[in-house]
């Protein structure tokens, strides 16, 4: 029994695959080049004026204003969820001189731990370490890890001024053990939207009767 049409679908597939091999390839050295760019620019506190200079950089180098447009969008989007954009970003932004975070605790985090019993806490994504200190202070026994080692510094040696002791990891979400009725308290504040995935690990991490905190917003043009 002949089977006429099984070459022409093979073909298509095979010039699909190539295609799709060919944009991701351009996608990836697209970003790249980003990265080599903005690993030599200086410390900004504000992540957004660290992205869009880069747009006149490609303008200067001869790419046309519309495909300028196209690549910052891919990048923008990249950036804040490719772990090697990640850290280089983060880092650029703890080590600036006059960083936009505060350093006082979020209220929220003030308010669901009143009156509760001290226990062990997990601060996801803990940045410079503002709500890590305020738990080790209000006497918990505090972990946190964040992708930026620079941000980790800052917050060890702001627990050292402060006189506590924090635990902490340089490590990515993916990467991090949250194990399985671990802590008596999650702190997720303005690091990402959660997933069903992740929420599902967060509770499992939980012991009986912990808590989430969980705080974010939207950051216009990010």
């Amino acid at each position: 029994m002949k089977r006429p049409f099984l070459p022409s679908v093979l073909c298509i597939v095979i010039v699909v695959f190539v295609a799709f091999a060919q944009t991701a390839g351009t996608d990836d050295a697209i970003f790249n080049d980003f990265l080599k760019w903005l690993g030599g620019q200086p410390p900004n506190s504000r992540p957004m004026d660290l992205i869009r200079p880069y747009r006149e950089e490609m303008l200067r180098k001869g790419v046309p204003p519309g495909e300028a447009d196209r690549r910052m969008d891919l990048i923008s989007g990249l950036v804040f969820r490719r772990p090697e954009g990640v850290k280089l970003l983060w880092n650029k932004v703890y080590a600036a001189k006059n960083p936009i975070f505060v350093e006082t605790p979020t209220a929220l985090l003030v308010s669901a731990i009143e009156g509760r019993r001290q226990g062990k806490a997990l601060d996801v994504g803990m940045g410079q370490g503002r709500n890590s200190i305020f738990l080790a202070l209000a006497g918990w026994d505090v972990t946190g890890f964040d992708p930026a080692d620079e941000g980790i510094r800052i917050a060890e040696e702001s627990a050292r001024k402060a006189g506590v002791k924090i635990h902490t990891v340089v490590a990515r979400d993916d990467e991090f053990d949250y194990g399985n009725d671990r802590w008596d308290l999650i702190v997720v504040t303005y690091v990402r939207l959660l997933t069903e995935a992740d929420a599902e690990r967060l509770w499992k991490a939980l012991k009986p009767g912990g808590i989430v905190v969980y705080e974010n917003a939207r950051i216009r043009g990010q």
